[in-house]
């Protein structure tokens, strides 16, 4: 049956939001602790204070305690019981409990409170079928409900206060002649209870945000899947959840929210002025020294030959290639900067000039209103949000390594 989707239209949506904000400053931190990481992909607090880190580059996830200054190791490298081959995501669950996405090992593995490594599980094996699109809903061009080193749905982003895990579809379909690009993909959410899946919205994607390459043939074939990295600056849509399961995406076009609820009522936001940022020969510096420690993931399977089937994963930076073309703007917005707070709000990272060293984020509320805006130190971006308004920041050296450090918001 198809579930019809409601859009209700803020009265303020016709004009973009211009007052000014009052603007906070986070200037110096309650506690950093003393040992760097390479990569720092996630962190979690529990209700003790202590944080679980994932540091995706050195494939190691710690229970770190700041006021103590002190970590334990969580686990350990491997494929087997209370093992992750390649921890890239973490995501809380009810109960203190917490899970870790492992794409190497096609599997999630639990962490219980006490930071013990707990049952693996994998998520695409547990419904009866992948998710399918309410009839009507997907876009031209839309991309996929896929699998990822044989996982189902995607890429896991998001968990909410029930537990549900949500994810963004592949920004790839299968056209005629093998596998494309696309321009737009669903987001998914997955209920761990009743193995409900259902897609949400959709959300559009930047050129090229993602390439498939095959090789060999017969029994002895190889695929890679590589997913972002190839546009500078992209402009796409950007998503989190927050904790009683509404869907926030940040639209790119005109930068504002639509808030889509657990039932698919949308409701859009009032769009943010802003002046877009003009890419310059800076910009494209910058670029080119950011991409030297830029995210992303590789994801290769072969099929056949002497070892058989094979997975292989890896978040090491690309070999960087000059881009073809360049955007004559920034998007008004960093997609992979945006945060859902355990009180409901949401933070979104402002794109700045290259000359700009001081980063700076919109705070909206849960009901999608620009409340403020927040500094922080240079050469600092925001990782996660814990109780009582406490922020958690990546301070990174003149060396690239990651420091982890904690602000009272």
């Amino acid at each position: 049956m198809r579930t019809p989707c409601v859009l209700a239209l803020l009265a303020s949506t016709a004009l973009p939001v211009v007052a000014q904000q009052p603007t906070r400053t986070l200037s110096k931190p309650l506690a950093e602790y003393a040992e760097p990481f390479s990569q720092i992909a996630a962190v979690r607090e529990l209700k003790d204070g202590r944080l679980l880190v994932v540091d995706s580059r050195d494939k190691l996830v710690q229970l770190v305690n700041l006021t103590a200054n002190s970590a334990t190791k969580v686990g350990r490298e491997g494929s087997g019981p209370g093992e992750y081959g390649l921890p890239t995501q973490l995501f809380a669950l009810p109960g203190d409990s917490s899970v870790i996405f492992d794409p190497l090992n096609q599997r999630y593995l639990m962490v219980h409170p006490d930071g013990k490594p707990g049952v693996s599980f994998r998520v695409g094996d547990e419904p009866s079928s992948a998710p399918r699109p309410q009839q009507g809903q997907r876009p031209e061009g839309g991309g996929q409900v896929m699998r990822i080193g044989g996982l189902g749905f995607g890429m896991p982003r998001a968990s909410d206060a029930r537990g549900r895990l949500y994810f963004e579809g592949g920004g790839i379909s299968m056209g005629p002649n093998g596998p494309v690009t696309a321009d737009t993909a669903p987001i998914v959410r997955y209920d761990r209870a009743s193995k409900a899946v259902d897609t949400l919205a959709w959300v559009h994607l930047p050129k090229n945000n993602a390439s498939v390459k095959s090789s060999g043939s017969g029994g002895n074939q190889r695929m890679e899947v590589r997913i972002g990295g190839r546009t500078p600056y992209p402009a796409r849509d950007a998503w989190t959840v927050l904790p009683n399961g509404t869907l926030v995406i940040a639209r790119v076009g005109d930068y504002h929210l639509d808030l889509v609820s657990p039932t698919r009522a949308v409701t859009r936001s009032a769009a943010v002025a802003f002046s877009a940022v003009k890419v310059g020969s800076a910009e494209k510096q910058e670029y080119r020294d950011q991409s030297k420690n830029a995210g992303g993931m590789s994801i290769s399977r072969s099929e056949g030959g002497p070892g058989g089937s094979q997975t292989r994963a890896s978040t090491a930076p690309p070999p960087f290639e000059e881009p073809a073309e360049w955007p004559s703007t920034k998007p008004p917005f960093n997609a992979n900067g945006i945060f859902a707070t355990p009180a409901g709000e949401i933070w979104i990272a402002r794109n700045r000039t290259a000359s700009d060293p001081i980063p700076t984020y919109d705070v909206f509320s849960a009901a999608g209103k620009l409340t403020g805006k927040v500094v922080l130190p240079k050469q600092t971006r925001v990782i996660g949000f814990g109780a009582g308004g406490t922020v958690y920041t990546i301070r990174v050296d003149d060396d690239d390594l990651q420091y982890l450090q904690r602000y009272r918001g």
